[in-house]
């Protein structure tokens, strides 16, 4: 979650008349970044900050004014002063800031922000600020998490069509969008990503896992501490943890969401059940994984995990083991500082120094169900649609972008999946087969996307947790096929790498995907799953019986 709109919340829900200063655009030097925030009581600072030095002094005075007038205030301040300047303000820069008078007006979309962060969904916060012919901006926000479509009243200022939201939340960077013209006709658009503080889970109650929760919480990890030890899981041993959770391991895991902002330090009472911990999290989308223990121990795991299909090779080699940087530590508290460390080192070059390659999920809709009779993409799975069912999981998942490609039932398609995160493709050659289908959502996948994850809308059954392992294992490994299996048998749905676009688009239709495959067998890497759900699908109506009875 986020602190700062915690803390907006609480004083907005107990009627305290405050103001909101947000930094929108810099040019040059200048002491803070865009979407830096303070939360002002007139001149007074509660908490957050812009800067300090003349900025923060600026806002304070205007925020005291707005505080009495009610209205909201856009300013810039410039540092171009000399070094005989009294201010100091010398470093050549200039800064836009907001000052919003009413934020109580917005409390609820706030609300919406922190109910996102508690979920450990990511999103942005959408400023419009219009001036209509007036000095007086007026300002509109709404939240919008990351795999939600933007409504009307934002798309509609959008000023540029190349703007890929999901890319800016993705970048961290917010972005400043303003139209041309005099100031007092302008329209400005500040889109601020807002992403889960970084969440820490701590696999061991001991010494080592109390220490390191401890250091931690000072350089904001949101921090769950796991152990199946009642005697050591105990909320007075971890007053900083976020949350405590004494359950056996593996069943522990099932109840944490384990994003590509999520870091496991896995550090329990021996390697029984560090193994137990591992085989919970080792294929998931986790930022990191490290495993306390020797060289020959963490080893000795590898090959057990190789030799029992529980990890890919390149899934072992992500794992840190042993974990921590070597300092040469000894004590306790010195072995907790080496493993922090390493977890800052990671974060910052996940977040702004490593590229992540971008998964286009396929949805193949086109058909005409002739087996069953009848759609059988629209009829009812879990709730919703088969189709729905399939597009839902994939919302939740690591994928970056979903298109689903309709043919027969276009009509109907699209409009069963309006209310979701989906693009269309359609597919005019739908009854020459499967594979124009893909050959469809490949091309309209465009230039951006690194791989094509190939999803059938018919197998409904594919968890959340199946699609992020192949997502997860493609980001980690140079092989472009990869493919799900059960008991050594292929099933769907395969990840195909984007440099195999070209070739997708020449195979005959006749021949199928198989034709890839058997063209390119040392870049297949099949992932072990122990679920049978990778190989069904719902084809017949008995089918359809034996999947939602």
């Amino acid at each position: 979650m986020n602190p700062l709109y915690e803390q907006l919340i609480g004083y907005l829900q107990t009627g305290a008349i405050i103001q909101t200063g947000s930094l929108l655009f810099t040019k040059g030097s200048a002491p803070q970044v865009p979407g830096a925030m303070a939360i002002f009581e007139r001149e007074k600072v509660l908490g957050g900050t812009l800067g300090g030095g003349l900025l923060e002094a600026e806002a304070q005075k205007v925020a005291a004014l707005s505080a009495s007038t009610g209205e909201s205030a856009l300013q810039w301040i410039h540092f171009q002063s000399d070094l005989e300047d009294q201010t100091g303000a010398i470093c050549g820069g200039s800064a836009l800031f907001l000052i919003d008078a009413n934020p109580e007006g917005h409390l609820e979309v706030y609300r919406q922000l922190i109910d996102s962060l508690h979920r450990r969904k990511s999103g942005a916060l959408f400023t419009t600020i219009k001036f209509s012919g007036s000095p007086v901006p007026t300002l509109q926000r709404i939240w919008i998490e990351r795999q939600d479509y933007l409504p009307e009243t934002i798309t509609s200022i959008l000023f540029s069509e190349d703007l890929d939201t999901k890319q800016i939340i993705d970048s961290r960077t917010p972005c400043y969008i303003e139209t041309e013209g005099e100031k007092e006709e302008k329209t400005i658009l500040f889109i601020e990503p807002i992403h889960p503080i970084s969440q820490l889970i701590i696999v061991g109650a001991g010494h080592i896992g109390q220490a390191l929760c401890r250091i931690s919480s000072l350089v904001d990890f949101e921090i769950t501490v796991v152990d199946d030890r009642p005697e050591l899981a105990v909320p007075s041993r971890f007053p900083e943890a976020s949350g405590i959770i004494c359950q056996p391991l593996q069943k522990a895991f099932e109840t944490i969401s384990l994003t590509s902002d999520t870091y496991v330090v896995i550090a329990t009472q021996g390697h029984r059940t560090d193994i137990l911990a591992l085989r919970a999290c080792i294929g998931s989308d986790a930022a990191y994984i490290g495993v306390i223990g020797s060289k020959r121990k963490t080893t000795l795991m590898g090959q057990k995990f190789i030799a029992e299909k529980w990890a890919t090779p390149d899934e072992w080699r992500f794992v840190h083991t042993p974990v921590g940087i070597d300092i040469h530590s000894r004590t306790v508290n010195e072995i907790a500082v080496s493993i922090l460390a390493e977890l800052i080192k990671e974060r910052h070059e996940i977040k702004f120094s490593r590229s992540k390659k971008q998964v286009t999920a396929i949805v193949l809709a086109a058909g005409k169900s002739t087996r069953m009779g009848q759609q059988k993409l629209l009829m009812p799975f879990e709730g919703k649609s088969m189709v729905a069912a399939v597009v839902t999981k994939i919302a939740g998942s690591a994928a970056s972008r979903i298109i689903v490609v309709t043919g027969s039932d276009r009509n109907k398609m699209e409009g069963e999946l309006k209310a979701y995160p989906v693009s269309f493709a359609n597919n005019e050659r739908y009854d020459e087969g499967m594979l124009t289908s893909v050959q469809a959502g490949v091309a309209a996948a465009g230039p951006e996307a690194d791989g094509h994850l190939i999803l059938l809308g018919d197998q409904p059954m594919v968890s959340e947790a199946v699609i992020n392992r192949l997502i997860a294992v493609f980001q980690k490994t140079g092989k472009g096929l990869v493919v799900p299996a059960f008991k050594g048998k292929r099933g769907h749905p395969v990840l195909i790498a984007s440099r195999y676009k070209d070739e997708i688009r020449k195979i005959n239709p006749d021949t199928g995907l198989r034709e890839l495959f058997l063209n390119h067998p040392d870049d297949i890497l099949e992932i072990e799953f122990e679920s049978e759900a990778v190989l069904k699908d719902i084809d017949t109506p008995e089918d359809y019986r034996r999947e939602t009875n």
